[in-house]
């Protein structure tokens, strides 16, 4: 008896942990698109996203428990679709356990990306996309985020408690408008040397603002009136610090 019980205790947990493993895959098609809006709601977790998809979202998430499982709202209208893929209810989620989103997004759509991140950390490589605005509204996150060479005009940036690491290097052929608020936490940014940049910063504990020379609330690169386009970046926060480098 005792080696017939044998192999079912221990494929017991083994059983159990696969319960616990779920996946959700989705494709959307971009059929005849030309922008897209696309928002992701994320109570917690890791989010990888990227652009150069042929389609207009491929999403893989892999998560833990069954009321975590992804919904998605889908609508298209002359040219234009509106997309949100969210999770659970975001403001009574609990926010612990396994949950890893893997999102690709079009490489030919304009895109006006939302997202709504509790808690958790987020790489986002929108570098060479042609993204158009990005609104990101996060809790306790650390965020990684290239707009390298993107077409990004418009971006907005509220986090809570974290990190954010900001790369906007590149020679620049539009002016971009950025507003990044927070409350305890630490801004990096990666900015160009050949295009303009002037900076205001209110309300930090500590700005490490090397090589930008301080005009009136501003501070400004070399680049800054000499250059055809400007990037013009408000950064406000509680006790967070701002770094800045030129890259």
């Amino acid at each position: 008896m005792k080696k017939r019980l044998f192999p079912i205790l221990l494929l017991l947990p083994l059983s159990l942990l696969a319960q616990d493993a779920r996946q959700f895959k989705q494709s959307i098609p971009v059929n005849d698109a030309r922008q897209s809006t696309v928002k992701l709601e994320i109570p917690v977790g890791e989010l990888n996203l990227k652009t150069g998809s042929t389609q207009l979202l491929e999403a893989n998430v892999a998560y833990d428990r069954v009321d975590r499982k992804p919904t998605m709202q889908l609508n298209r209208t002359n040219g234009s679709t509106s997309l949100t893929l969210k999770q659970g209810d975001f403001k009574s989620e609990n926010k612990t356990g396994d949950n890893k989103w893997d999102i690709s997004l079009s490489k030919t759509l304009l895109l006006h990306l939302e997202l709504e991140m509790g808690a958790g950390t987020s790489k986002l490589d929108l570098s060479n996309s042609r993204l158009q605005t990005l609104d990101i509204e996060a809790g306790a996150t650390s965020i990684d985020l290239n707009l390298k060479g993107s077409t990004v005009k418009e971006v907005e940036i509220a986090a809570g408690v974290g990190e954010l690491n900001l790369d906007l290097t590149g020679n620049w052929n539009h002016d971009v408008k950025l507003e990044i608020s927070g409350g305890i936490g630490e801004v990096n940014l990666k900015l160009p040397k050949n295009t303009g940049v002037r900076i205001n910063p209110t309300g930090l504990g500590s700005s490490n603002l090397n090589g930008f020379r301080k005009n009136g609330s501003y501070y400004q690169n070399a680049a800054y009136g000499k250059s055809k386009h400007t990037l013009t970046i408000h950064v406000s926060g509680g006790m967070g610090s701002l770094n800045v480098i030129e890259g």
